[in-house]
């Protein structure tokens, strides 16, 4: 007598389990191994892979930004923010990035700055300048700005910002 054995082999690698984190401005899920760990900054949060090699701090502070203070605010935002990076590393920092725009919604101003410290680190941050708050996005990884992107470009896909 044969028997007939049936095999079946799924080769799709599984989708990594997802933590939500949902918050009054924004919700992002991200894979288990981030972990959140406490800041002393109000409406802060901060959030470390030893798996992506990364940090993540998202922010957000509340103003009643005027339409025609918004683009100055909007720079001011990004000085500080290179200015901090340059703070925190050894090596001079290249910018390789630096945007203000409309927001696709007109819901304000979206800024971005991308930088890199040669041999330490890449630094990668969006914003959202609107006529209540400001809201921060910051990713930092280890050097190699293809792998920052990608990891950037993966975390994206799960932040939603509630804007304005």
């Amino acid at each position: 007598m044969n028997k007939l054995f049936s095999y079946t082999f799924d080769l799709t690698p599984p989708k990594p389990k997802l933590h939500e984190y949902a918050y009054n401005e924004f919700r992002i899920s991200l894979p288990l191994h981030w972990r959140q760990y406490p800041t002393p900054e109000e409406r802060t949060l901060h959030f470390q892979s030893d798996t992506a090699q990364a940090a993540l701090t998202i922010s957000v502070s509340f103003y009643e930004v005027p339409d025609d203070k918004a683009q100055r605010i909007a720079e001011k935002m990004l000085d500080a923010r290179l200015e901090a990076f340059q703070s925190g590393v050894q090596g001079k920092v290249e910018v390789l990035r630096r945007t203000i725009a409309p927001h696709s919604s007109g819901a304000g101003l979206e800024i971005s700055f991308v930088g890199e410290a040669e041999g330490e680190s890449v630094y990668l941050y969006l914003g959202f300048v609107t006529a209540r708050k400001i809201l921060n996005f910051a990713l930092v990884c280890r050097p190699g700005r293809e792998e920052a992107a990608d990891l950037f470009n993966e975390i994206m896909r799960s932040f939603h910002p509630l804007l304005p």
